[in-house]
């Protein structure tokens, strides 16, 4: 175990040597390119206030993992992508497959909501609920975006205090 403990720090230096020069970054083995997966669901959410039928096309959208999403790309590094990603130092990983599901638990909550919505309030309100949902989805990829930069999100009692806050208020809508 030891053994493991030492070569670990080792290979990923070398890992990360490897990314140089990449859009993969050296501290977290992973690519900014992988949001591009959530960020046009994103824009349909945006559309859907003046254009209600966009909604059909939201339905449609999948998750993806880092590795699906880097399989079907044409990312030039993507087999590198990949790779960095199996071999990403746990930290990040942790902190990214987290808010990786946060976000596709927002993406169909926002959906299920707008569905529920959609037709029955009036639209300055319709209007108001979706672009609440997407500044939410928004700042969980914030903070995806931080974790692939190096950075891993630590949370006060008060910050998790808020988030609790918000879900409660979400549940009001259901």
């Amino acid at each position: 175990m030891f053994a493991e403990m030492e070569t670990q720090p080792r290979l990923t230096k070398t890992y990360r040597l490897l990314v140089r020069g990449t859009n993969i970054n050296e501290t977290s083995l992973l690519a900014t390119d992988y949001l591009n997966h959530f960020n046009e669901v994103v824009m349909l959410f945006e559309l859907i206030p003046d254009m209600p039928e966009m909604l059909e096309e939201v339905e449609e959208w999948k998750p993806a993992t880092y590795t699906e999403h880097f399989a079907a790309s044409g990312f030039s590094d993507k087999e590198l992508a990949i790779w960095s990603y199996e071999n990403a130092p746990h930290e990040y990983i942790h902190a990214f497959e987290d808010l990786v599901a946060t976000a596709n638990e927002q993406i169909f909550a926002t959906v299920d909501l707008l569905k529920k919505l959609n037709g029955t309030i009036p639209e300055d309100a319709f209007r108001e609920q979706t672009m609440a949902k997407v500044r939410e989805i928004t700042l969980t990829l914030e903070q995806i975006s931080g974790v692939i930069n190096g950075t891993v999100p630590r949370y006060d009692q008060a910050e998790i205090d808020d988030i609790m806050d918000q879900d409660a208020i979400d549940s009001l809508f259901d």
